[in-house]
């Protein structure tokens, strides 16, 4: 792999004696790893699903290793059901440093794609209230695909810049993730053409992105509240003297801790996360104020038609028409917009002026009185809700003429099962008992509506 000799100087004057077991690195193939998605299963079961994992990744305890050169977890159903999320090892250190705890209110200012975000989620659970956001259209767009893959309920996904957020949400958050758009020193090896990009100038721009992204943070951490910064590059002019100068601007705030992975001393890609805090002595408003940074906006009422329309669809699913209502956490609101329901949470501050692509849990949309459900809410539900439905189509991923089926479900392709008749009205599929989506009964034919952009494409890597 050839390097800039600039890079290889400046990683030499860093290293020092380190330098040659560094530059051996990049001779050595990288680890690939993938994480449990605790909403759906635990890390001991995926383990039993997937028993080609390897062992642990040291600084995540849901994080596992794989030989990617002999399996393709993403062209595994159990992918599509969001059981796990594939991550680089080294980029799941960031979210596991910042610890969140359940119920509290999360940012994850530069999300996409949303691997971090979904790391988040998995330590909130379905209680808080989890902010993604990418200021980039199409990439906000791919990050909304993986909060609802995964199964997150408690999201609101917004495409803005830090200087907006932080007029819009002021001593909101209690944890704060900033994981910065970065020179990419650490994922040469993974990714060559970055490596042909890099210059001491792109080095300097992105010291000088980060600075202006960190200024607006401040604004949004309540007091006493924590907050992680961190790049997958070696530079310290985009490492630790960015700390530096931001704790220098910001004398509220103190380290915690800081740590560097390096490819030639963990099986990982580069990666640097630092963990700030906002010291509590340094107020900056009260609790009341910082409850009163939530003005509950007018809620847009769910008309009768709707109401009628997704009871029918409970009805069919569940048997019960009211039964889609215990189905839904707590501590927030079905609203609907635009012919859309959604499921809010009762933290959701006012968006107004903001670019909101989900500003909560998609249940589904009303068309001509009719109930459509959405993907999101197959993939949202809880193992309760999945076990207690009525029509449902469940494939074996294990089973090799069953996970035939459940391709040809994820290709988006109609079922049809010999000798089978299907009830009319929707049905869940699911892949072992997982929820991927759903389909319409139609005597011996299920009709299928996985949604296009979602779908398995042969050859497809994600």
């Amino acid at each position: 792999m050839k390097l800039p000799p600039v890079f290889l100087e400046k990683m030499e004057r860093q290293l020092g004696s380190e330098f040659p077991r560094f530059l051996q690195s990049y001779e050595q193939p990288r680890a690939a790893g993938l994480r449990a998605n605790r909403l759906k299963i635990s890390p001991e079961r995926l383990r039993e699903l997937l028993p080609y994992l390897q062992e642990r990744v040291p600084w995540c305890s849901d994080g596992f290793y794989y030989n990617e050169a002999e399996v393709r977890p993403a062209k595994h159903p159990y992918y599509y059901a969001g059981l796990y999320y594939i991550q680089e090892p080294s980029a799941m250190l960031p979210a596991e440093l910042l610890q969140v705890g359940p119920g509290e209110r999360v940012l994850d200012l530069c999300a996409a794609p949303g691997g971090k975000s979904v790391q988040l989620a998995s330590q909130l659970g379905r209680e808080g209230l989890l902010v993604v956001n990418d200021p980039h259209p199409q990439r906000a767009k791919v990050l909304l695909k993986n909060i609802e893959r995964c199964g997150i309920v408690n999201a609101i996904v917004l495409n803005e810049t830090p200087e907006r957020l932080a007029a819009a949400f002021s001593r909101f958050f209690d944890k704060i993730l900033v994981d910065a758009p970065c020179s990419g020193e650490g994922m040469f090896r993974k990714e060559p053409e970055m490596a042909h990009r890099w210059s001491e100038q792109e080095v300097a721009k992105y010291s000088a992105w980060q600075a202006s992204i960190l200024a607006a943070v401040p604004a949004m951490l309540r007091s006493g509240g924590e907050m992680v910064y961190s790049t997958c590059t070696f530079s310290g002019e985009e490492n630790e003297q960015q700390v530096d100068r931001f704790l220098s601007a910001h004398a509220e705030f103190e380290l915690v801790g800081m740590r560097r992975l390096w490819p030639h001393e963990v099986k990982g890609e580069g990666h640097f996360a630092a963990k700030m805090k906002h010291v509590a002595g340094h107020t900056r408003g009260s609790e009341s104020e910082r409850a009163a940074a939530i003005r509950k906006p007018q809620t847009p009422p769910v008309s009768a038609a709707a109401r009628q329309a997704i009871a029918e669809f409970s009805r069919q699913v569940w048997g019960y028409p009211d039964l889609w209502r215990q189905l839904l956490p707590a501590g927030g609101t079905v609203v609907e917009r635009s012919g859309h329901l959604l499921w809010e949470s009762d933290e959701l501050p006012p968006l107004r002026g903001l670019k909101v692509i989900r500003s909560g849990w998609l249940l589904g949309t009303v068309e001509k009185g009719r109930f459509r459900p959405s993907a999101a809410f197959a993939l949202g539900l809880p193992p309760e809700a999945v076990q207690a439905a009525v029509q449902r189509c469940d494939l074996s991923a294990a089973s090799e003429q069953e996970n035939y089926l459940v391709v040809r479900y994820l290709r988006g392709e109609t079922l049809q099962y010999e000798g089978n008749v299907w009830a009319k009205g929707w049905h869940l599929v699911t892949a072992d008992g997982f929820p991927l989506g759903w389909a319409k009964g139609a005597g011996t034919w299920l009709k299928n509506e996985f949604p296009p952009g979602w779908r398995w494409e042969d050859g497809e890597e994600r």
